[in-house]
């Protein structure tokens, strides 16, 4: 059995409490290392890295935060491993928690981040796969504070492929009280079990999921639009048939015209500009969307601090 808040495999496992302490050490964080104080927290501890995924934004600031934590990561490349191939998964997790103190991954398919959990004794981060992406949604809460004060009664437009990166902003919507609209073509709508998770949560906050085919029904009340990649990592065959779908959900100047006038922009990169998103938005001064990235050095660091740690020591 997992005890699953010892780990990060979802957002869906950890409650409002942990998730909003989280984006309060991250804040913490992000401010010590800027006054050049950072923690040492992590001094003699080192952390696997294991990516089966391209990255640059979550493989660096993995690597930078767990350096300015006073820990050291350790690389595992996937083709040397052969996980699952070379080896099983369960005789890798119980190896790794004998030499490393906490495992990063980056795959395609839930089920291994879930069996590297059930299997060892450290805790595991989900760094993203095919169904959520936990670290971006906390790093995308502690921009929202930041920019805003608060996440409660926010409204969140999603304007895309109901993907990863949306199940996990949906998940956080129904955790910490925000609205969450999904804006994308029929067909292309979050998994259902996602949404049947996340009912209870909105339903608790009186706060609302709400999805449309067409975008500028969705922007209308928002507080912020988030875009994504049409084509996830890994989906690239699709391509041809998505674009043709999605054309009509850029976010661009026109779309953002509709949105109310304090309305913010964001993306969780890597943008493909002139397909979802728009050079005018991207370079205008109403995207966050590096502010968002900014953050992913310091959510990071307070999620491997969460499972790392007792919650008890924040603030020692």
């Amino acid at each position: 059995m997992i005890n699953r808040n010892r780990h990060l495999l979802r957002l869906s496992d950890w409650n409002e409490e942990r998730i909003l302490e989280t984006v309060a050490i991250a804040m913490r964080l992000k401010k010590e290392i800027k006054a050049g104080q950072p923690s040492d927290r992590f001094h003699g501890q080192t952390i696997g890295m294991f990516f089966e995924k391209p990255s640059l934004r979550t493989i660096t600031t993995f690597q930078v935060g767990i350096h300015q934590l006073g820990g050291m990561p350790v690389l595992l490349a996937p083709d040397s491993i052969g996980l699952g191939k070379r080896e099983s998964v369960p005789d890798v997790a119980r190896c790794l928690s004998r030499w490393v103190n906490a495992l990063v991954v980056r795959c395609f398919k839930q089920e291994l981040v879930e069996q590297l959990a059930e299997y060892g004794s450290i805790p595991v981060i989900n760094a993203l796969t095919d169904d959520f992406h936990p670290c971006q949604a906390l790093s995308f809460a502690q921009m929202m504070t930041e920019q805003y004060g608060s996440l409660k009664g926010k409204t969140v437009a999603f304007i895309g492929d109901g993907n990863n990166v949306a199940n996990s902003l949906l998940t956080l919507a129904s955790k910490v009280g925000m609205n969450f609209t999904l804006a994308c073509p029929k067909g292309f709508e979050q998994p259902k079990f996602v949404v049947d998770q996340a009912l209870d949560g909105l339903k608790k906050h009186g706060t609302q999921y709400r999805v449309f085919n067409n975008p500028e029904d969705a922007v209308k009340d928002a507080d912020i639009l988030y875009s994504d990649v049409w084509v996830s990592m890994g989906q690239e065959g699709e391509k041809d048939t998505k674009q043709s779908h999605f054309l009509p959900f850029q976010i661009n100047d026109a779309l953002l015209a509709k949105a109310p006038a304090h309305c913010k922009v964001t993306h969780c990169l890597p943008a493909h500009r002139g397909e979802e998103i728009t050079d005018s938005v991207m370079d205008g001064d109403r995207n966050l969307s590096f502010e968002e990235a900014e953050n992913r050095l310091h959510a990071q660091k307070a999620i491997l601090w969460q499972v790392m740690t007792p919650t008890s020591d924040f603030g020692k």
